[in-house]
């Protein structure tokens, strides 16, 4: 992996996140206490018999040696330590994304297969290796419907009222996404899931919260800067555009912009809701004859992009102008609104590792899919570019609960064996949160400026016949945080 410039990175986050809550994570190397020699402090005596005083003092500070090490060794008994940690078993809530739904409704083709039992069949094996600490974890899952905020609701008070859990794992995308403040704030829950869209979202969770991917805001700042490094942003007139979910989001775009000197000729909020597609039709038409008196020549969609791209085919500029887009996972499921998705062809966003990177990870394949395969035998995982799309893709149910649940066993294992919030968050934010790897991943760090795992970056762009469409690479993958 080759690490990214840093120089204009480092200013960009810098300004971007003056407000950080902790000042900095400590810097860690990640195999410190595996470093200690066995034979450390030993010697042998080749002298015999006559200085039986040197033989006694060697046998007292040996038994003073022994004595300490049996103390050191001494497990710490476990305890009820917070709410959801017994001293057994450490409760955890799942939240899961409804794709029956989803597909009753015609906005999916297919689910993700078994989701339920592919988080219990990772947990199972996780148990099975001696859970965390030694306790074991315990899960709790409930289906949320992703376009409807009160079902979230509903579904994080099942989670974490009416059950005692220590954490939340998967949390709430979409328009169900206003729902995770109610995990990390109101119901003081860890998170590792859900999608941070801005600082002041943030700023509502009185705990640790985390996910895999980067967070929206830095996804824009690796959108922007992987393309001035590309050279993509040579001549570009930037017409911004977004829905009003995503309105949050603008003002942050337009900033990276021109901090970067990329020139902005006009910009564009969509009022109308996903779901109500002729009044959206209708708002995108106005909005592209704004575009195309502008002089614009690159559309830059900020939040789910399904509506703008559909906007720009209407508009009849498919091919003709580039697209940009701050959201991969929104253009890797571009919803049953844009029937023909080769209009999406050639839209660049900044992403990670492929599908088929993912999948030809030895580490994924061992610590997730073989668990999986091994638990559910009839669960169809294979290569993610060989599903039908209206297969079932249990791929992206392992991707998504393997490497949540791997993040999360690896800060709670740091955080010893009095595990709370603030063990959890301080471990974090210590040696073992600023080097880790996550199956399928790789490199990772958290950070307080940091909420988003990965580390690997790259350009990408969509490919409508990859697959059922979605993005292949465009530049070798980077390390931003090397």
């Amino acid at each position: 992996m080759t690490k990214l410039r840093h120089s204009a990175l480092l200013r960009l986050l810098v300004a971007l996140f003056s407000f950080a809550l902790i000042a900095s994570a400590c810097v860690s190397t990640e195999d410190e206490d595996a470093d200690t020699t066995d034979g450390a402090g030993t010697a042998t005596d080749d002298s015999s018999g006559d200085d039986t005083a040197a033989e006694d003092d060697s046998t007292d500070s040996t038994a003073a040696d022994d004595s300490t090490d049996d103390a050191a060794e001494e497990p710490v008994a476990l305890t009820a330590s917070w709410r959801g940690v017994t001293e057994d078993t450490i409760y955890v809530g799942v939240s899961l994304l409804d794709f029956e739904l989803l597909v009753e409704l015609g906005f999916s083709p297919s689910g993700w297969g078994d989701q339920a039992a592919v988080w219990e069949a990772l947990v199972d094996d996780l148990n099975a290796r001696g859970g965390i600490n030694g306790r074991m974890v315990d899960i709790t899952s409930e289906f949320y419907s992703p376009i409807d905020a009160a079902d979230a609701e509903r579904v994080c008070a099942v989670l974490h009222q009416d059950n005692e859990t220590f954490a939340n794992l998967g949390g709430f995308l979409g328009p169900a996404g206003s729902a995770d403040p109610c995990v990390t704030g109101t119901n003081n829950t860890v998170m590792v899931g859900g999608e941070i869209s801005s600082a002041e979202e943030l700023a509502q969770a009185n705990v640790a919260w985390f996910h895999a991917g980067p967070t929206t805001e830095f996804q824009t700042v690796n959108l922007f800067n992987l393309l001035v490094q590309t050279g993509e942003t040579d001549g570009a007139k930037v017409f911004t555009m977004g829905g009003a979910a995503a309105a949050d989001e603008e003002s942050f775009v337009l900033e990276q912009l021109e901090a970067r000197g990329i020139e902005v000729v006009g910009s564009a909020l969509i009022e109308a809701l996903d779901g109500d597609t002729i009044a959206q039709d209708n708002e995108l038409a106005v909005a592209f004859e704004r575009f195309n008196a502008s002089g614009a020549n690159t559309l830059m969609v900020f939040g789910t992009p399904s509506a703008s791209i559909r906007g720009a085919g209407a508009a009849g500029l498919t091919g003709e102008i580039a697209i940009w887009s701050n959201d991969s996972a929104g253009l890797g499921n571009l919803g049953a609104t844009i029937v023909d998705k080769s209009i999406a062809d050639g839209t660049l966003a900044s992403t990670g590792p492929t599908d088929e990177d993912v999948w030809n990870d030895q580490d994924f394949q061992d610590r997730c899919v073989a668990p999986v395969q091994e638990r559910i035998p009839e669960s169809d995982l294979r290569n993610p570019l060989e599903y039908a799309p209206e297969e079932d893709n249990w791929f992206n149910s392992v991707r998504q609960g393997c490497q949540a649940l791997s993040i999360f066993e690896t800060i709670a294992t740091a955080a010893g064996p009095v595990l709370t919030p603030e063990t959890f968050e301080a471990a974090a934010y210590g040696p073992a949160g600023d080097d880790f790897q996550v199956p399928g991943m790789g490199p990772a760090s958290l950070s307080p400026d940091k909420r988003g795992a990965r580390d690997g970056v790259r350009l990408s762009v969509y490919d409508s016949t990859a697959g059922d469409g979605g993005l292949v690479a465009f530049t070798e993958l980077l390390d931003a945080f090397e």
